[in-house]
């Protein structure tokens, strides 16, 4: 009998995996799928005597390029190598000097093999053993089309841990904040590493399905992109665009923790590939729109106005369950906890490598978009040491409604409160965390009389009058809302539309009878002058009409290249409409196309004393390093301010951006800023290409390594672009570990009065 009937009989009598020993490439055809064998578009069955670079491409990375994994990725021929027909990726230990390092391989199809919709299937068979992830995965062509990840999406196929070869999990990673949607498949007594076996994803406009061994066990169509303060971009984004695939071995690591001394590194430590495949359709039906999401109902708090359940810890509750208070441990951590005496009580014995190594938490703590809270709690230690508190978000990605904030404990009850603001979208399930994990330290902690109150009543309000780039105009790139023109009104909707052909988006005017035009309200305002610049063509040679209400009235003529327009103007001292000034676009015939419409502050750098706050800027930190930051409106009559605890282990690890900023071939430029710091340091700024999408991050202005003080100094470099005109240039102040000097001492940063200017 052949395998794949085996597998079906299998399947109806108990859902078992497939376990079928490598052979003929025609016994594993595809089962339970709308794809058949004759929509195969593209497959490598490793058939050569090494892997095929027309298809290939290796990866090098450092350790600690992401998630704090262990290894470095090298093309070493031991490392990835084809053999019997098959792809190995091999997870290797290095010893030196009584110290360990770990090689693996990551190979893509990136500009190679890039796919928009489709099966995209391998068969192949895991390592195991603690420590080891393996991976089959897809990440976006254009990374920089909706924003760097988590933005751009991510579909991880097929993960399976090292140490947890009984289950399979595919995920979905979207959105701003970061949220993913997780799906899993486990067996009791199965091992994935033991034989083949079959991975898939099916990704449809609006749908997609992950696959083992042609069985579905996930699929989800609930997901979004956006980017902080803006709108979000029509549906089915960021899954509407070419995608390439990933197979890669990671050693270590925040989510399968780090290789133990009875981790393995032979063939267990093997990722072996039989075959990768890719189905498509000839087409799909795009026109698909997002489920609509279900209404957030927010619990009510108890008599006192608390939120949290057992606050005071009068009942002696099960910490083992997911009810009220529970316990956690992850990686190395060892511990216990109990409550008696009105507290909770946390005994460390081993505090781990993560902050929640060790773990108590409280789930479902509702927060209302724009309310104001009041968290609080007494806590003490058997000896002085640190804990770690935060409110957090486990179904949107984790992110902090309040920052990880360290807690210094002595011996005598103390009682800590922080106040903040929820600005995020509304979530009933929020979580308290106190986490005791990587604080060097195992004395035992008492918490109790913990409260979480609302202070000041919700406003949902989204209304603004300023993008955070510093853009009076909302969704100048016609991505976002219904039909993707979201904040633009049209009274010939018949005639104005917004084209998507290859994720190209372009307001499209195509007057028949009578004008076709689209308006928005700007708040712009007298005494100030503004740039308005916008592309436009016309296959028609047609003129279009551009108008702000009180302050300019052009007639443009167009032709059928796409060209860039920038007018400067100053508003009249009074708009004739009470809801703000118009901006309208209009064509009268022919056919006439619009895209990247900006109307911002005149200058090359946006909000540079930061009056506006943090308009116009991008606060990087990677998770290695830990700040708070904001701007200082009191002591340094606005001026940005970093609390930096850890600038991780790279200078770019923390860094304070602003991008868009356009650099003329030929031309000379000045950069001047003001900084200080509460602790000497070096700290990094420059002029740079955006090297997101292909990782040139060529500095134009040189790389400025400058010395910050206690005192305020001014900084400042003039340079010649000798490159190209760039008008998505990028504004970078790093302030990670500058000159490898990594700090983990906590200091304040203070950056102020930005200038970029042409110089004659």
């Amino acid at each position: 009998m052949r395998c794949r009937n085996m597998l079906l009989f299998c399947l109806a009598l108990s859902g078992t995996f497939m376990a079928c020993q490598k052979k003929s490439r025609e016994t594993y055809e595809i089962q339970n799928s709308k794809y058949t064998m004759e929509d195969i578009v593209w497959q490598d069955d490793f058939d050569g005597r090494k892997l095929n670079k027309d298809d290939w491409n290796y990866e090098y990375h450092e350790p600690g390029w992401v998630n704090s994994e262990l290894q470095e990725y090298v093309d070493s021929a031991e490392n990835i190598y084809v053999k019997d027909g098959t792809l190995v990726i091999q997870a290797l230990k290095h010893e030196q000097n009584g110290a360990a390092s770990y090689t693996s391989g990551r190979i893509n199809t990136r500009g190679k093999h890039d796919f928009t919709y489709g099966r995209f299937e391998a068969r192949l068979k895991v390592p195991r053993g603690q420590g080891f992830l393996p991976a089959f995965w897809m990440m976006p062509t254009e990374e920089n089309l909706y924003g760097q990840w988590p933005k751009c999406g991510e579909i991880d196929i097929m993960e399976v841990l090292g140490n947890r070869t009984d289950t399979q999990y595919g995920t979905i990673h979207f959105g701003e904040p970061h949220a993913e949607h997780q799906g899993s498949y486990s067996k009791f007594g199965t091992d994935l590493s033991k034989e083949f076996h079959i991975y898939a994803c099916e990704w449809d406009p609006g749908e997609i399905r992950f696959y083992i061994d042609n069985m579905l066990f996930y699929k989800t169509s609930d997901w979004f992109t956006k980017k902080k303060g803006f709108g979000e971009v029509a549906y089915p984004a960021p899954f509407d665009q070419p995608f390439y695939l990933i197979l890669n071995v990671a050693v270590g690591g925040n989510w399968p923790g780090n290789p133990t001394a009875e981790t393995g590194f032979a063939e267990n430590a093997r990722m072996v590939v039989d075959y990768v495949r890719v189905y498509q359709k000839p087409s799909y039906n795009e026109a698909v729109s997002k489920p609509e999401a279900p209404f957030v109902q927010l619990r009510e708090p108890d008599a006192t106005g608390n939120f949290v359940a057992n606050g005071d810890f009068a009942v002696a509750e099960n910490l083992g369950d997911t009810t009220d208070w529970f316990f956690l441990l992850a990686g190395s951590g060892k511990g216990s906890a109990d409550i008696s005496g009105n507290a909770l009580h946390v005994t460390s014995e081993m505090p781990g490598d993560l902050d929640y190594s060790i773990q108590i938490v409280q789930p479902d703590i509702p927060l209302e978009k724009g309310s104001a809270y009041h968290y609080q709690f007494d806590a003490w230690a058997d000896d002085e040491r640190t804990i770690i508190t935060a409110i957090t978000a486990p179904n949107v990605g984790w992110i902090r409604y309040l920052n990880d904030t360290k807690v210094p404990l002595g011996k005598k009850k103390q009682t800590f409160a922080f106040d903040f603001t929820m600005k995020e979208d509304s979530d009933p399930t929020g979580r308290i965390e106190f986490n005791l994990g990587n604080q060097n330290a195992t004395a035992k902690v008492h918490i109790t009389n913990v409260r979480f109150v609302k202070t000041g009543a919700g406003d949902a309000s989204d209304a603004a009058a300023l993008l955070p780039d510093g853009n009076y105009v909302f969704n100048g790139e016609f991505q976002e809302g219904a039909g993707r023109l979201a904040h633009w009104e049209t009274d010939t909707a018949a005639s104005v539309g917004v084209t998507n052909e290859k994720n190209v988006r372009e307001l499209k005017l195509a007057p028949s009878g009578t004008a076709a035009r689209v308006f928005q309200s700007v708040a712009v305002q007298p005494g100030k002058t503004y740039i308005l610049s916008f592309d436009a063509y016309s296959p028609d040679g047609a003129a279009l009409s551009v108008g702000i209400e009180d302050a300019l009235s052009l007639e443009v003529p167009l032709t059928g290249g796409r060209a860039s327009y920038r007018y400067t103007f100053e508003p009249s001292p009074s708009p004739s409409s009470a809801r703000g000034r118009l901006l309208t676009f209009a064509a009268s015939v022919g056919t006439v196309f619009v895209d990247s419409v900006r109307i911002q502050d005149d200058g090359m750098i946006v909000n540079g004393d930061f009056s506006s706050g943090l308009t116009g800027y991008e606060v990087y930190a990677h998770e290695e390093a830990s700040l708070e930051y904001g701007i200082d409106s009191l002591t340094y009559q606005d001026a940005f301010c970093a609390d930096i605890s850890n600038t991780g282990s790279a200078d770019w690890m923390i860094q304070l951006k602003q991008n868009n900023i356009t650099l003329e071939n030929g031309k000379s430029y000045r950069v001047a800023f003001d900084a200080k710091s509460t602790l000497e340091r070096s700290i990094m700024y420059a002029l740079q290409r955006d090297g997101s999408g292909d990782d040139n991050w060529i500095p134009y202005s040189g790389t400025q390594i400058i010395q910050v003080g206690p005192s305020v100094q001014h900084y400042e470099t003039v340079f010649q672009m000798q490159e190209k005109t760039d008008p998505a240039v990028i504004l970078s102040i790093s302030m990670g570990a500058v000159n490898g000097k990594r700090i983990d001492a906590k200091h304040t940063v203070v950056i102020d009065n930005i200038v970029v200017e042409e110089r004659n």
